[in-house]
């Protein structure tokens, strides 16, 4: 079994490779369903060693330049192809990418041009698999693409929702792509979604909210116009705890 944390920044990569992630998803505001992270977090992440070896930890790096559907225009699509060059060359071992064009099929020439700017890299395609209209089909031409692992939620909300979809994946697929269930997974259906999909994959962000940084200042939680001044990283001790559950 793979655990793959989703990171949204340094904090949460670092607890990541203290609590015993197999490997990261590296991106920013998940409140948002994750963005690409900027270059400062990219150049801080990229060298963060195990805690048990002097290897880096495997980091996927979230390629999308905006929240919102997947449909994207060609500045959008130069832009991501941008951001994979650069991710590319400080080393990551691959990028989590993913289109579709304005019939909800995917866009074919947008993922050929973004695997073209990260050549020679691993390739995730992301939820955008949740969102398309023939998600069997998109998964045969994903493969044939030459994409080696995908994200889902089973085309639902969360991934316990869409367990006999992944099912599904897992049993046409599994054998030619990594099937990663995600979206809403967390300690307490874990074990059911593992058990009842046969995924050897799984992707958690496992977050808790930092409420001790200047509470003082905001005991409510917000500023004076309203703005909420909290936020979320990945927690070590869940992160820990799951990975005893998964293993």
């Amino acid at each position: 079994m793979r655990f793959e944390l989703c990171a949204n920044g340094y904090q949460s990569i670092m607890n990541g490779a203290e609590g015993g992630a197999d490997c990261a998803e590296l991106c920013e505001a998940l409140e948002v369903g994750g963005v690409t992270p900027s270059y400062g977090t990219l150049m801080l992440c990229k060298d963060v060693p195990w805690c048990v070896s002097t290897d880096r930890i495997p980091i996927r790096v979230l390629i999308r330049c905006r929240p919102g559907n997947y449909i994207y225009y060609d500045d959008e699509i130069a832009i991501m192809c941008e951001d994979i060059k650069m991710v590319k060359n400080l080393g990551y071992e691959g990028v989590v990418i993913g289109a579709l064009n304005k019939n909800g099929d995917l866009d074919i020439p947008a993922i050929k041009k973004m695997m073209a700017a990260g050549e020679g890299m691993k390739f995730t395609f992301h939820r955008a698999i949740d969102a398309c209209n023939n998600p069997l089909d998109a998964m045969e031409t994903l493969i044939s693409l030459g994409f080696d692992k995908v994200l889902t939620s089973g085309c639902k909300p969360t991934a316990y929702e869409g367990i006999d979809m992944i099912r599904e994946f897992q049993t046409l697929f599994g054998d030619r792509i990594n099937i990663m269930a995600g979206g809403g997974v967390n300690e307490n259906n874990v074990e059911r979604i593992i058990s009842a999909t046969g995924v050897k994959n799984i992707h958690a962000s496992l977050t808790s909210e930092v409420v001790d940084n200047h509470s003082d200042l905001y005991p409510n939680g917000v500023d004076n116009t309203g703005a909420s001044m909290l936020y979320k990283v990945s927690n070590l001790e869940r992160i820990k705890e799951f990975v005893k559950i998964v293993k």
